[in-house]
């Protein structure tokens, strides 16, 4: 068969599109519309170069076609979006700076926090433009390659704080970056994973949860039994999300009741394990986690409690005098939201952590929305990590848990925090950028597309 007209149709079409990763699909598709035409008039007794002729001429002109797919299949930027992250960050900085002034004995906003947000937006354009399907190719590697990093990194340059590992000095940064922190950067790669799996059987199901394991073991070397479970719960949340979406091969009900209930029977067992011959230190502190509040641990929850006793709806009350009267027992950065119920009243840090949930929970629509499986898959695990965290930051400010590292987005202050939040909000609007253009995820020889088409976002 001669390809000379179908194939210079197909190059001068594809030419008029400016989206390289655009061009492969398009140009797979139109010669799959060109042949099928073409099959048809060989079929009414054309000849294989009368047909060929015909089908291109019914085409239409190729700079013509080109330029209406240019205008489909192009990237997109999320602009208002990035505005109103531009402001939650400003707002959230405003707020800090003035329970800043009114308990100057606290530190709520670290040294160079303006610089680390700065920093964190040109990270979020960088990641924004892009293309997040790298991720789907490669998502494996990078996880083993980030796990040998940070692992090695503890030994090399990792600094211990009250007997965790949790602080990595590198020489050439004047700050030290959290490593419980940069362990949330492992979520959007386990997504990718789980994607990975797609189509596959219980084995893969298995499999899946084995990749749980590089996240889980750096946290558990720190040791942040409370990272661990923030990211343990939004593993669990991203494979159970797979399953609801048949993803896999089996029963959505078993696998679901499987994955659950394996897990509650794990923690069962691992409690008992602790209970019966476990080290002292490790079971008082799953106590405290378990029992917050009770024994000479409980006493920074239970002075906690008391000043939300004292607080109301609106505005200051005596949980104001009582926030002052403890001072240094409470950290301003990791207790801002009691401070904010203590000065401003509980509906205030309702309105704050309301907004912030919202935001994400809209996000997490839109990659629901998605048609592409893996920016579905991936925009779900990121906005559901950030949902998890203000949700455990929440809990350890109303005294629900015991503290532990935790971070809440635009209310924490810290160049970390910063860089992982704003890493994966770029995901998400690369995810929203690309979303009309078809993108090959997978590696070597073998291509496969993200479905082209609109979508929800």
């Amino acid at each position: 068969m001669s390809q000379g007209k179908k194939e210079e149709y197909v190059k001068i079409l594809t030419e008029q599109i400016r989206c390289k990763q655009a061009r492969a699909q398009v140009a797979q598709e139109i010669r799959s519309h060109i042949e099928e035409q073409e099959n048809y008039f060989l079929g009414e007794g054309l000849t294989r170069e009368e047909a060929e002729n015909e089908a291109v001429k019914e085409m239409g002109d190729p700079v013509e076609a080109g330029a209406a797919l240019d205008l489909v299949h192009r990237p997109r930027v999320a602009w208002g979006w990035i505005a109103l992250i531009g402001i939650l960050y400003a707002a959230g900085y405003a707020l800090l700076s003035l329970l800043q002034s009114n308990f100057s004995e606290e530190d709520f906003i670290t040294g160079g926090y303006g610089k680390w947000m700065l920093v964190g937006m040109a990270v979020m354009g960088g990641v924004c433009y892009a293309d997040y399907s790298r991720i789907g190719r490669w998502a494996r590697e990078i996880t083993a390659a980030v796990f040998v990093v940070l692992f090695g990194g503890m030994y090399l340059f990792g600094q211990q704080v009250n007997g965790a590992l949790q602080w990595l000095n590198l020489p050439f940064l004047s700050d030290s970056l959290n490593i419980q922190l940069l362990c949330f950067l492992f979520v959007p790669l386990y997504a990718a994973i789980v994607y990975h799996y797609h189509g596959q059987g219980y084995l893969a199901v298995g499999k899946c949860f084995l990749w749980m394991l590089p996240a889980l073991c750096i946290t558990l070397r720190i040791p942040s039994v409370v990272t661990a479970m923030m990211l343990y719960l939004t593993f669990l949340l991203i494979l159970s999300f797979a399953m609801i979406r048949g993803w896999f091969q089996g029963s959505k009900g078993k696998m679901l009741a499987s994955a659950w209930g394996g897990t509650m029977l794990l923690a069962g067992i691992g409690y008992l394990k602790l209970f019966l011959s476990g080290p002292a230190y490790q079971y008082t502190r799953v106590r405290n986690l378990l029992h917050p509040g009770s024994g000479e641990a409980g006493y920074q929850i239970r002075m906690l409690r008391g000043i939300l006793d004292g607080s109301r709806w609106i505005g200051g009350g005596e949980g104001v005098s009582a926030v002052k009267a403890v001072d240094g027992l409470m950290s301003g950065m990791d207790y801002s939201l009691l401070y904010i119920i203590a000065c401003y009243g509980i509906l205030a840090a309702i309105l704050a952590i309301g907004l912030l949930v919202g935001v994400f929970v809209y996000f997490m629509g839109m990659s629901v929305g998605q048609k592409n499986h893996l920016g579905n898959i991936i925009g779900f695990g990121c906005t559901a990590v950030l949902i998890v965290q203000i949700m455990f930051y929440v809990l350890v400010n109303t005294g629900v848990i015991p503290s532990g590292t935790v971070y809440c987005p635009f209310l924490t202050s810290g160049g970390t925090g910063v860089l992982v939040t704003n890493t994966l909000i770029g995901i998400l609007l690369s995810i929203y950028r690309y979303q009309d253009v078809p993108l090959d995820v997978e590696k070597g020889n073998v291509r496969r597309f993200l479905p082209m088409g609109r979508t929800a976002f």
